[in-house]
């Protein structure tokens, strides 16, 4: 499809695009704000109260996850909330199709043909879900490189003032 976000090239970092010439002319301020994404403080949103229980749990799970990996802040409320969501109509969907057994994949139509069952339905449209909102936050091995996320650096050197500091200043 033409004209979507995803046409063209991808942004050049200032640092290549000054180093190879500045051929598109760009002035000065267009370069520094280039290549910077708007970052919001870490912080876990709340909890959506109207989510089901399983989502609550997946809710649960892997918000302090997401908050070490510096992906999650309150404005993701809703993208999570999705995600969670999509997690828990997915779980208990696989739970009701072991139930059934193999009925739970296939059913019989009035006309006697045989078609996917309405729990494999579900089931399937709340992965999509699950892997589109997931996505969002690098939740499979793909996603997360094209996140770009680096992981944190630890101290190279020993910091003595910064460790006595700590003992006496901590929780």
């Amino acid at each position: 499809m033409a004209g979507n976000s995803n046409s063209g090239r991808k942004p050049m970092p200032a640092a290549l695009h000054l180093i190879g010439g500045n051929r598109s002319k760009k002035s000065a301020a267009e370069l520094a704000g280039a290549g910077r994404p708007v970052v919001a403080p870490a912080a876990p949103p709340e909890c959506p109260a109207f989510l089901s229980e399983d989502a609550r749990e997946e809710w649960n799970r892997i918000v302090a996850d997401l908050l070490v990996m510096g992906l999650l802040s309150r404005v993701d409320r809703a993208e999570l909330a999705v995600y969670c969501q999509a997690w828990g109509d997915w779980k208990r969907a696989r739970e009701k199709i072991t139930e059934l057994g193999e009925q739970g994949f296939s059913e019989m139509t009035p006309s006697g043909y045989k078609q996917m069952s309405v729990w494999m339905q579900i089931s399937n449209r709340a992965e999509d879900r699950m892997r589109t909102a997931g996505a969002s936050f690098g939740l499979n091995p793909s996603a997360r490189m094209r996140l770009n996320v680096n992981a944190p650096q630890g101290e190279l050197f020993p910091n003595e003032p910064k460790e006595t500091a700590n003992k006496f200043f901590s929780d």
